[in-house]
């Protein structure tokens, strides 16, 4: 059944049009087609909790009420069971950290996803369970470190088709953030949605070059030259969408920045088309392999 959602918020309005009812697949362990759209919100923490979990939890919420999806949240990783992610189109992991599920709920969940479930990330949910495999190819590059301070940084529009970002002009300046850099380039393995302009930020100093932040790896000082903080892609089974944005509060009241967490969950439950092929490095002009650079040289301020 088509539906037709309309996004209002204090500067934008938006009319989606929708194609299709849920996404990613009715069979085996994957989400049942009952006419319902409907995501988890799964939020739990094992490191860093952000303070911004409850504004994302509520901007979910509301608009879930706007574009008629339904919206569970929960922390409990019992939850992690085949029947119950069955009901769900996609799992949203708003601001995880570290190790969340155990071996038996990463079984459930690998299956959810093989079978057709939707993976939303957003955030840390890049600094989640290193050392489970599945769960880094899912998410696509994990996360390293970020400068020291949180600051205004530019980011450059790549894919002016995709939900999640056909409402940014070329560029999108974001007034204070935390930046993320990840352990590898997800570019060449996922289709890239925006990347973040190095020239626009202080990338240094760094926490991976803090030698009192044992929480973060050594040696490195985040610097990625081509710098990807959006993408989406459809490897494992399901759909998948990740944002690097969302560690600070305001964001989840941000018209664009809901704009572009909308359009993300909406193509991941199958709402809305989108073109999530991975895209050829060759394909950006003046593309250059990215180059680690190391920490010698960086001077971190007193108490950092």
């Amino acid at each position: 059944m088509n539906k037709c959602s309309q996004v209002a918020t204090a500067a934008v309005i938006f009319l989606l049009v929708a194609c299709g009812g849920s996404g990613g697949g009715g069979g085996g362990q994957g989400p049942i087609d009952d006419g319902v759209d409907r995501v988890l919100v799964f939020s739990k923490t094992a490191g860093f909790r952000h303070a911004s979990i409850p504004a994302g939890i509520a901007a979910i919420q509301s608009l879930g009420s706007t574009n008629d999806f339904q919206v569970e949240t929960t922390e409990d990783a019992d939850l992690f069971t085949a029947e119950n992610l069955s009901r769900f189109d996609a799992v949203i992991w708003l601001n995880t950290t570290l190790d969340v599920l155990n071996d038996t709920q990463q079984q459930v969940f690998e299956a959810y996803i093989r079978a057709g479930g939707g993976y939303v990330g957003i955030h840390s949910a890049a600094d989640t369970e290193h050392d489970w495999d599945f769960y880094g190819q899912l998410v696509a590059a994990q996360f390293l470190s970020h400068p020291v301070l949180n600051q205004p940084g530019t980011l450059i529009l790549e894919d002016r088709i995709h939900p999640s970002t056909q409402h940014l002009d070329e560029t999108w300046t974001i007034p204070v953030e935390e930046f993320y850099s990840f352990k590898s380039n997800p570019r060449g393995q996922v289709r890239v949605l925006h990347r973040i302009d190095e020239s626009s930020y202080q990338t240094v100093p760094n926490t991976s070059c803090d030698p009192s932040g044992p929480t973060f790896p050594q040696g490195f000082s985040g610097v990625m030259g081509d710098h990807p903080m959006a993408w989406c892609h459809g490897n494992l089974g399901g759909r998948a969408w990740y944002t690097a944005l969302g560690h600070e509060i305001y964001l989840h009241q941000d018209p664009d920045f809901l704009a572009h967490l909308l359009g993300g969950i909406l193509s991941v439950i199958g709402r809305l088309p989108a073109d999530c092929s991975v895209d050829d490095p060759a394909d950006l002009p003046g593309y250059q392999p990215p180059v680690q650079e190391a920490c010698e040289n960086q001077v971190l301020p007193s108490g950092a």
